[in-house]
């Protein structure tokens, strides 16, 4: 039996739109057996208890450019053979990425395999990984419009891959402003540490504030009682229903808030490789009415006291389209090709 193989790594932001576009072609139909999933330890979790075949690998990763990765290339090499040898016995039909340092292992196990590759890029500015491996696809989806630092004929402009079963609807087990956090499957210091510094700002006791801190990040130790910590949420929907306006990174999972309609305050990366794509994200929500860029917490309280002013004004005037479909069509039509 011919399979789709699935190739994510890491955090929630590259591991989750594979599950989503998955999703959503097992809801047209597709059988479970013709999904593969290739990752590693981090990206596992997300696949828990969902009966779907899967293949862990310690790829290689860094954080340090191309260079870096050059320096692992005995490492790079075993990857490669490894991705190889297994997935040749499955006799896959595609292979589809969402990007990170397994990306550039993808694209040549494509031609080795002589099938057809696939990527989805989830940033305005392409991550080195897609940048490498964009020659060998066939399409690079992308997320944003006029996505840069990737090969410009390979893209299929199509939207985000989002989880279309979250539903927006202001579902809110009291009347009081809500705020909710959140600095990815990882949490952010930074942004942590704005939640902790609110928490104690005496303007806004009357704000609850719904804090995702991140998996092995501590949680505030304050008295407030309208202050809701989590480590981590499955249940997203659950957030997003209890919140009106969210503070967060400006990573591509931004999409998903603005596909809801939820105003956002964003705080990008600074540091790394990761610091163009999340600044150049939170410019085009801004440009488009669905977000604003705050630095520091004086821009974060201004920001607030001006959405609390203008909260019964509808100031939302954008509109986010999803790529599922798009993507899920043409992957469908390479496996019964």
């Amino acid at each position: 039996m011919s399979k789709g193989v699935f190739l994510c790594v890491g955090t929630g932001g590259h591991v989750l739109p594979a599950y989503n576009v998955i999703k959503s072609m097992l809801n047209q139909g597709l059988d479970k057996k013709n999904i593969l999933v290739v990752t590693d330890e981090r990206g596992v979790e997300y696949f828990k208890d969902k009966d779907i075949e899967i293949i862990v690998y310690p790829f290689v990763s860094s954080q340090k450019g191309i260079g870096a990765y050059l320096l692992k290339l005995i490492k790079m090499l075993k990857s490669i053979i490894f991705l190889y040898k297994s997935l040749k016995k499955h006799k896959p039909q595609f292979l589809f990425t969402t990007g990170a340092y397994i990306a550039p292992i993808s694209a040549i196990v494509s031609k080795l395999l002589n099938v057809n590759f696939y990527i989805q890029e989830q940033n305005v500015y392409s991550g080195l990984g897609n940048k490498i491996a964009a020659p060998f696809s066939n399409i690079v989806f992308t997320s944003f419009p006029d996505t840069q630092n990737i090969q410009k004929n390979k893209i299929n402009y199509c939207g985000p891959i989002l989880n279309l079963d979250l539903n927006y609807k202001k579902t809110k087990v009291n009347s009081n402003f809500t705020i909710g956090f959140q600095g990815g499957s990882q949490g952010s210091e930074e942004i942590n540490n704005l939640v902790y510094k609110i928490c104690e700002d005496k303007r806004y006791l009357d704000v609850d504030i719904v804090h995702i801190a991140g998996k092995d990040n501590a949680i505030a130790n304050t008295s407030r009682i309208n202050y809701f910590p989590h480590n981590y949420i499955h249940d997203m929907e659950l957030f997003y229903n209890s919140i009106d306006l969210q503070v967060s990174r400006a990573g591509g999972g931004v999409l998903e808030a603005a596909y809801l309609d939820i105003f956002q305050l964003l705080i990008p990366f600074k540091h790394g490789t990761t610091s163009s794509h999340q600044r150049l994200n939170a410019e085009y929500l801004e440009k488009i009415n669905a977000a604003k860029i705050i630095d520091n917490y004086d821009d974060l309280t201004n920001e607030i006291d001006n959405f609390i002013k203008n909260k019964n004004k509808k100031i939302n005037k954008f509109k986010i389209e999803a790529g599922n479909s798009v993507i899920s069509e043409i992957l469908l039509d390479e496996l019964i090709k």
